[in-house]
């Protein structure tokens, strides 16, 4: 039986505002020699093949939306998204995209933090 919870869609936006849909895979988090960092990469379930590379960065702005769904842009005009099947994947990720920034800047992203005191039960406005 496969691993259902780290099934995606991965998507980007097009020029009309649309999200093109690129295809389902299982995605990860690895380093990459070439990206020098923690890389978020997704594989077509379908052939194996990459759909995804996307070294993770304390410059982008990643976003946590609803509780399956990741969004960034990762130049002018270049937004993805990965759309997860199971909320625990998509939660097991936001952690590791949190994790890295965490660990590069030395300072903890706000929507991480709020992110990690919410799934704690923590809330983020007592702390």
């Amino acid at each position: 039986m496969s691993d259902t919870r780290r099934r995606v869609k991965v998507y980007t936006l097009n020029e009309d505002r649309q999200w093109d849909d690129r295809g389902t895979g299982h995605v990860s988090s690895t380093f990459v020699e070439r990206l020098k960092g923690i890389s978020l990469l997704v594989r077509a379930e379908s052939d194996g093949s990459l759909l995804l590379e996307s070294k993770i960065s304390p410059n982008t702005a990643y976003q946590k939306q609803q509780d399956t769904l990741i969004v960034w842009s990762e130049a002018d005009n270049y937004d993805l998204a990965l759309s997860f099947q199971e909320k625990a994947g998509c939660d097991e990720i936001w952690e590791k995209i949190c994790q890295v920034n965490w660990s590069r800047v030395g300072i903890f992203c706000f929507c991480c933090f709020v992110s990690l005191c919410w799934s704690t039960g923590l809330s983020p406005l007592r702390i």
